[in-house]
């Protein structure tokens, strides 16, 4: 983090290599879905067994709902820190 600061004010700008990190971060669940999405669709056609494809379908439903309750949590701090100062 490069922290700029002026006058009284401060400024926090993120790196280049935190600007990657979190874009991988939020688009890496959307892209192994996809992933698994196409997997599974030649997994079908050439008719071999579904079982480990149901498994990371439900691996990635619970990635899906960590995820959920992690950006509701972020959110419900930022709104408390907020409230408090």
């Amino acid at each position: 983090m490069i922290v700029r600061r002026k006058g009284g004010l401060t400024e926090f700008i993120p790196t280049p290599q935190e600007k990657r990190d979190g874009l991988i971060r939020d688009h890496a669940l959307g892209l192994m879905e996809n992933l698994h999405q196409r997997l599974a669709r030649l997994e079908r056609t050439s008719k071999l067994p579904a079982a480990e494809a149901e498994a990371f379908t439900a691996l990635l439903a619970r990635m899906r709902a960590d995820e959920s309750r992690n950006l509701e949590l972020n959110a419900s701090l930022i709104t408390s820190d907020t409230a408090s100062g």
